[in-house]
């Protein structure tokens, strides 16, 4: 099963990601996000020291789960000037509300690392479905 993958869109960048369990579906969505922003197999053999940041969060559903967990990578990396481009740790819990405690990896941004400016991660359609083989994932990024 492929990880992810981008399809085309009139004027933004929109892909499906997917995964045999919600975490592999979650790590593929913030790839597909990071993919899109910067070079991330570039970033992974550039020399530069390996950062990372983290997400926390929780929500009602899965689609708002998601939707706030690449909001968060996309405002943090512009905070602290990082590129993502590698999951070390992913949780996805459920107990009332769904949680999300992911670590990235992630380098400083360089011009030589960058593809396009994603200003935000649309709401519209956005939406995980659940198949007889895992999960998968539409989002569309605004660029």
């Amino acid at each position: 099963m492929k990880g992810y993958e981008f399809v085309d869109h009139t004027a933004d960048v929109e892909f499906v990601a997917y995964g045999k369990t919600l975490e592999e579906l979650f790590k593929n969505a913030l790839l597909a996000q990071f993919d899109t922003i910067a070079d991330i197999k570039k970033a992974a053999l550039a020399k530069a020291k390996e950062q990372k940041f983290t997400i926390s969060e929780r929500a009602r559903t899965l689609d708002d789960l998601l939707w706030f967990v690449l909001q968060d990578a996309l405002s943090i990396s512009d905070a602290e000037g990082l590129y993502g481009y590698g999951i070390r740790s992913i949780t996805i819990s459920e107990a009332g509300e769904y949680t999300a405690e992911i670590t990235t990896k992630a380098k400083k941004k360089s011009k030589s690392l960058s593809k396009l400016d994603v200003k935000g991660v649309s709401k519209f359609d956005l939406k995980i479905l659940r198949g007889a083989n895992g999960f998968e994932a539409s989002v569309v990024l605004d660029v």
